[in-house]
């Protein structure tokens, strides 16, 4: 499946909708040399997404049926089954989408964990760690790479050249979605529509819905950010030290310029307090205490700044 493999490691979801057109998701990260390759092979691309098809209706759209191994360099991994999660996740450690060279990397680095343990250098708790771990990856891998696209990685694959995931990596391929969005948003402006809300925002909820906290590098600021559910969670104490918005704060922020958000990143770290609506008394007493920092009418508009950082 190659040309759907490779929209896939571009976070790309491709479907076929009733009426026979393709659809890629999310449309901002759609690329000139993405529309290409859909022209040029379009009906590879349908065949590639039709034999792989996922149970469901096929009236309402034909989606391949994904399987995809996100791993980090200590072997830990987890499945997901929609790739606009993105090609690499910063969850400390960061994680890579399985393909057949990220694992003869793996592969190679748990060979070096093999002739350590035999060498007194690994104890065996350790190493019976990164041997279950890897043997996850390694059935995972056969199932659903495939044993003869395995081992052709292995012959091929330059180990030693080779760039494992990192929080450079991340970065840089970060960097893409943040300029791919701002693109899309400065087009949406000029076409005086309203943006639809990016992938990136969705998985940021998600976070805040099931941990309660996501850090952001924010491309404005130019620092992490914490953005809570609201100010009882405890967050990791790496982050102890960020300045926290709640999701109220951010509702309030939403579409605010950049110069205002670095004004209300600053006061915030500087005075702490939170951000209340225009109007409020800033001096008024709020119960749990603490300054507030009012928001005018005009700059009540930061979730926009919120999506353009790179969630860790």
């Amino acid at each position: 499946m190659a040309y759907l493999d490779s929209l896939t490691r571009h976070a790309l979801r491709a479907s076929i909708q009733p009426d026979g057109k393709i659809r890629l998701e999310p449309d901002w990260l759609i690329t000139d040399g993405i529309r290409q390759i859909v022209h040029e092979h379009r009906e590879e691309l349908v065949r590639e997404i039709t034999e792989n098809a996922a149970s469901g209706d096929p009236s309402e759209e034909t989606v391949s049926d994904y399987h995809l191994l996100w791993v980090a360099t200590d072997l830990d991994s987890f499945e997901e089954y929609d790739p606009r999660f993105g090609y690499e996740l910063s969850c400390d450690p960061v994680y890579r989408m399985l393909d057949a060279p990220y694992y003869a990397w793996l592969r190679h680095r748990m060979e070096n964990a093999r002739k350590s343990h035999g060498a007194g250098r690994l104890d065996d708790s350790a190493f019976e760690v990164l041997r279950t771990r890897f043997n996850t990856i390694h059935s995972w891998a056969v199932r659903h790479i495939g044993e003869e696209a395995l081992r052709r990685a292995i012959r091929t694959t330059n180990v030693k050249s080779y760039v494992p995931p990192s929080e450079q990596t991340f970065s840089a391929y970060r960097k893409t979605w943040d300029d791919a969005w701002s693109a899309y948003q400065r087009n949406q402006a000029a076409c005086n529509r309203s943006a639809e809300p990016s992938d990136q925002a969705r998985r940021l909820q998600h976070l805040l819905d099931t941990q309660g906290y996501a850090g952001i590098r924010s491309s404005i600021i130019d620092d992490v950010v914490v953005f809570v559910r609201d100010e009882s969670v405890v967050v990791p104490h790496k982050w102890t030290t960020k300045v926290r918005f709640t999701l109220d704060e951010l509702r309030l922020m939403v579409g605010s310029s950049p110069d205002a958000v670095k004004q209300i990143h600053e006061v915030k770290r500087v005075f702490g307090g939170k951000v209340v609506p225009s109007g409020d008394n800033p001096f008024a007493v709020k119960g749990s205490g603490g300054n507030v920092m009012p928001i005018p009418a005009a700059q009540q508009t930061l979730f926009q700044a919120g999506t353009t950082a790179s969630a860790i």
